[in-house]
């Protein structure tokens, strides 16, 4: 597509993330893309997430954040008569979202709405698993459809959330898709791998916020049992998130060696050498939609250790082929970490596999799923092509889709 027939197009999202600002870049290859965000950073996350914007991303002004209803802010019609977009896609089915579809509509923009599967808990960091259901809440389930069944299409992030679009919120087959997440995993992938023999130095990582679903303290418990008999283990752990203080004091009152917090890293540029250092991710969620922790440590090569528990995994992680499963407890973590500790030969020849597994998720890949679907919305004569698509895959993050120039393995799709 030329310069001058790009479709423009619009991404909305709550703040600035780095790897969404990375994938704006990408995105220019098929669009004439802008990301535009309600906040440049939440205290939720660490100052070195605050990147460059460039040209093609920008923070609204005037924004206003409550509990009730999220984010909204006046600027954004400001920016939509401005920048006049051919497609905006929305992250997240919030009250201001809706007003925004049903203005872009009446403008003929088409919409898409992305999403990731909606929890039935009082707060994001909530360890509870339960997602909302009708059963459970018609009126929610039922108030979604209503005030955004006019999507030209729904971005699900992964088949759990395609599912719970369709069956729970009522949401037509043909209108829904399962998509890949942006993520930022290039230098990730330059990564060598993992050549260990038995009594080397082995680190393990707990990439993940220090939160209650996440369970740092069972990974605490399980690397304290795990230094008693092998010493040359160590543990580098995230330093956000609300259970942080609890995870000093485990340290202190156990006398837990060897555990580091990741207070160094001073710019995301920093962040996949965390991934370069350390050998073996540990999550023992109670809940997950397939963090992209687990991504980053697939594409540096590193040992995987997760429970059960993580979703929208099947694509990237086969157990017992590149990673090891377990339940959410500390004794079953530590018996699968042992698993590698005891024969580290495993780490190169999972972390050769994870890599293959996860190269469909770079950016330019990423891109192209997302051009093969969007752009036939608004073509002439063509826009019914991405419902057609859904309609027969459902899944276009499979490795098959038609027009992705990737190449798949034999395992289920994510």
């Amino acid at each position: 597509m030329t310069e001058m027939t790009k479709q423009r197009l619009v991404f909305l999202s709550n703040i600035a993330a780095p790897y969404q600002v990375k994938f704006c870049e990408s995105l220019q290859t098929h669009f004439d893309a802008e990301f535009w965000f309600y906040e440049r950073l939440t205290d939720r996350r660490p100052a070195w997430w605050k990147v460059p914007l460039g040209s093609r991303c920008r923070v609204m002004r005037h924004t206003i954040y409550s509990r009730r209803t999220n984010y909204f802010s006046f600027d954004v019609l400001t920016q939509l008569i401005r920048f006049r977009p051919d497609v905006l896609l929305l992250a997240g089915f919030t009250p201001f979202h809706a007003i925004i579809l049903h203005i872009a509509k009446w403008f003929g923009i088409r919409v898409v709405v992305m999403s990731e599967p909606i929890r039935n808990v009082t707060s994001e960091d909530c360890g509870e698993s339960v997602l909302l259901s009708k059963a459970d809440a018609p009126r929610k389930t039922n108030g979604i459809y209503r005030l955004f069944k006019r999507a030209d299409l729904l971005f699900g992030m992964g088949n759990v959330a395609r599912k719970q679009f369709i069956e729970e919120f009522g949401f037509l087959e043909r209108q829904v898709v399962s998509v890949p997440y942006p993520i930022d995993i290039e230098a990730h992938m330059q990564h060598p791998l993992r050549q260990k023999r038995r009594g080397d130095p082995i680190r393990l990582l707990f990439a993940n916020r220090l939160i209650e679903r996440y369970q740092p303290l069972v990974a605490l418990e399980a690397y304290s049992r795990l230094k008693e008999e092998y010493p040359h283990l160590s543990l580098s752990m995230n330093q956000e998130g609300h259970l942080a203080e609890a995870c000093r004091r485990y340290i202190e009152d156990h006398d837990v060696q060897d555990v580091t917090f990741l207070d160094d890293i001073q710019s995301w540029e920093d962040l996949h050498r965390v991934y370069h250092t350390s050998d073996i991710l540990v999550l023992p969620a109670t809940y997950s939609n397939g963090n992209l922790t687990i991504i980053e440590a697939c594409a540096s090569g590193m040992g995987i250790v997760v429970s059960h528990e993580v979703d929208n995994v099947d694509r990237h992680l086969h157990e017992g082929i590149n990673c090891y499963k377990c339940e959410p407890t500390a004794s079953a973590l530590a018996a699968q970490v042992r698993r590698y500790v005891d024969d580290p030969e495993r780490l190169t020849d999972h972390g050769r596999l994870s890599k293959q597994y996860v190269s469909h998720r770079l950016n330019e890949n990423t891109a192209k799923v997302y051009a093969d679907l969007v752009q036939p919305l608004t073509r002439k004569g063509d826009a019914h092509h991405a419902e057609a698509h859904v309609a027969r895959r459902g899944d276009a993050s499979n490795p098959r889709h038609p027009k992705s120039k990737r190449t798949g393995d034999f395992h289920n799709p994510l």
